[in-house]
């Protein structure tokens, strides 16, 4: 067990996640005041995220982005065999407000 300022933490980022990445546990301070404990590594099935994924992400948490409640394929999918069965004969205002639906639903 380990505590180390936030400073000196700083510092040696490097230094003190390698004692973690042995099993150390490291306790971070402020002021002689513990704030943090860092005392494990990542197990290796952690999902990691592409960097679009992250970004995303980012962008739905700061309301940047909202994504759709639709699960799966089937609603694009519905929609790709009506225009393919339509010969065109679709009104692409009809499937852009119904792909949209979603978003303005209570």
């Amino acid at each position: 067990m380990k505590a180390v300022g936030i400073k000196n933490l700083k510092n040696n980022l490097s230094r003190y996640l390698d004692l973690v990445r042995e099993g150390e546990v490291v306790y971070v301070t402020d002021r002689d005041e513990i704030i943090a404990e860092i005392h494990r590594p990542v197990s290796p099935a952690t999902v990691v995220f592409s960097r679009w994924e992250a970004f995303l992400n980012e962008q739905e948490r700061t309301g940047g982005v909202l994504r759709s409640t639709q699960t799966g394929p089937s609603q694009v999918h519905s929609l790709t065999a009506r225009l393919t069965d339509a010969g065109g004969g679709v009104n692409l205002q009809d499937v852009m407000d119904e792909l949209r639906s979603d978003r303005f639903d209570g």
